[in-house]
């Protein structure tokens, strides 16, 4: 019977990472909407169902319109001590909420930035990985952007959210695109 290898969590050194082709990606300070979960939850995205335990913290992605329910805005498990070591409080002067936010705000969120910026690669080839919040090992396929968080978690996003949260070089070519 074939093993099938899972990326984990684990220690990495910043030069294991950059042999293992990963590079470093300064995050773009934007809002993001969270609030503290009271019980545990399942959350769907892309790729798999991720499992949210009480005191949890779920981040939303407001945009601009206020929404009809919260899972209808893009969101996300982050676990307690990630998010303390990874969030800030919204610190922009004289910020005023839109509709979206003041409706997030309404159901008890309230707004923070993230800090610190990601290890990633995209994707060439399907790999297994196993984040913190699934309960199962995921496929993950060309295209999609594998992440190492803070503690060495990996993580996954597609490459529009990952553009939108990550500084990438304007003269980076598609990670699909042949290579010369």
């Amino acid at each position: 019977m074939k093993t099938i290898r899972v990326l984990k969590q684990r220690n990495w050194t910043d030069e294991e990472l950059q042999a293992a082709n990963f590079r470093y990606y300064d995050v773009r300070k934007r809002l993001v909407m969270a609030k503290v979960l009271n019980e545990t939850t399942d959350i769907q995205i892309t790729l798999e169902v991720l499992v949210a335990g009480e005191g949890d913290i779920i981040c939303y992605t407001p945009g601009s319109e206020a929404k009809d329910d919260l899972d209808d805005y893009d969101h996300w498990p982050v676990r307690r001590d990630l998010f303390r070591q990874n969030y800030r409080a919204w610190d922009e002067p004289g910020w005023q909420p839109n509709a979206a936010e003041l409706h997030l705000l309404s159901r008890g969120c309230r707004p923070f930035y993230k800090k610190v910026g990601v290890w990633a690669q995209c994707m060439r080839y399907p790999l297994y990985i196993q984040s913190l919040e699934s309960p199962r090992p995921v496929l993950l396929p060309p295209g999609r952007w594998l992440c190492i968080g803070a503690q060495g978690e990996p993580y996954h996003m597609n490459d529009h959210e990952f553009r939108s949260r990550y500084i990438v070089p304007k003269d980076a070519t598609s990670p699909l695109a042949p290579q010369h």
